[in-house]
């Protein structure tokens, strides 16, 4: 199992550190610290700066307005969400079978997005394959009527 880096998104700072470019300032609700508490990183770019995605369920939420309640949003857009579940935004407030628990649910996720990458690129090399044997045998089948 591997372990969780101090630059690792299941850490606030972290997190927070992806905002530098937030559209809103402290003075706003919606603004960067209170996004990495709620469990949110950046994962946007010049076309939709505001999208973010939770370390934990991968929920991906934008259109923020300066007044919205990023761990509301965040509750709202999905409840069931582990982190969410334990309702305990400051890291040092955890308990370690908290930790424990989150940690497990945070290196599933990880591996699933490795694995769901993986067969993408295997789905896309079984189509190669197919359209190369399908190449291949209309080859053979030319071949086979001109020997005849």
């Amino acid at each position: 199992m591997k372990t969780i880096g101090v630059t690792s998104f299941f850490w606030k700072q972290s997190r927070r550190k992806t905002f530098d470019k937030w559209p809103f300032n402290e003075s706003n609700k919606c603004n960067a610290d209170c996004m990495a508490a709620a469990g949110f990183y950046v994962i946007g770019n010049n076309d939709e700066p505001d999208l973010v995605a939770c370390f934990i369920c991968n929920k991906q939420l934008d259109g923020w307005e300066p007044n919205d309640d990023p761990w509301n949003e965040h509750v709202k857009h999905n409840p069931t969400c582990p982190f969410v579940k334990l309702n305990k935004q400051d890291e040092k407030a955890w308990t370690v079978g908290e930790l424990y628990d989150l940690y497990k649910k945070y290196t599933i996720k990880e591996y699933m997005e490795e694995i769901n990458k993986d067969i993408t690129i295997l789905k896309d090399a079984v189509e190669q394959l197919k359209s190369e044997l399908s190449v291949n045998k209309i080859s053979q089948q030319k071949n086979k009527k001109s020997t005849d």
